[in-house]
């Protein structure tokens, strides 16, 4: 079992918009609209920063940006997403690998999951993946960290993204609280309404405690 990390095991926008924000002051750059940050996103962390500032201020903005995202978690710590850690616990109870493969950089990734209290192995950040998604590349890796063959993972993420980087990995891929429109009789529904329906799709019962 595979997670992406922010938005699908931690609700991150808020720190990260915070982090971005200050980025873009460092830069020189008036303080971006909401529209204009959701504009920047990108697959990555680090391509998040360039969108928003260019090249040119790269450097400067992201020194700023890792400082202030570490410097927010320790004053206002977001919060697991909806059901996260009682659903890696059970998880872990039926006997599944679990892990996380994103596209945040490793030291903001494990800061994240420290700040939220989940025991969740980060397996694969930006620095492993040769390319982002959508690429299956960082996916793959992850996979392959776990000790799977690409038809024994799940992966779950929470944008389209996630969903076609699944898919282009040959991975089967729920995205959390999406519903992807599909022509009758085609591929499986990739809808997971909440984290805590995730032990359903992987066909195990949670293990007994002794």
């Amino acid at each position: 079992m595979i997670f992406d990390l922010d938005g699908t095991l931690v609700d991150s926008w808020e720190v990260h918009r915070y982090a971005l924000r200050h980025a873009a002051a460092e830069a020189g750059i008036s303080e971006p609209s909401s529209a204009r940050l959701a504009a920047a996103q990108r697959p990555t962390d680090l391509a998040t920063v360039r969108a928003l500032v260019g090249d040119a201020y790269l450097a400067t903005a992201w020194t700023a940006y890792r400082r202030e995202f570490l410097a927010r978690l320790g004053v206002d710590p977001p919060k697991a997403t909806a059901h996260a850690a009682e659903t890696l616990r059970r998880l872990r109870a039926s006997g599944l690998s679990i892990g996380v493969c994103t596209g945040r950089s490793r030291r903001e990734a494990q800061a994240l999951l420290n700040a939220c209290g989940l025991e969740v192995p980060l397996v694969i950040a930006r620095e492993e993946a040769v390319e982002p998604k959508p690429a299956p590349a960082g996916l793959l890796a992850a996979v392959h960290a776990l000790g799977l063959a690409t038809s024994e993972a799940l992966y779950v993420g929470d944008t389209a993204t996630d969903l076609r980087q699944g898919r282009s990995a040959g991975v089967r891929t729920l995205v959390l609280g999406a519903r992807e429109a599909r022509p009758r009789g085609q591929s499986p529904p990739s809808h997971l309404p909440e984290l805590s329906e995730l032990l359903a799709h992987t066909g195990r019962a949670e293990r007994k405690s002794e």
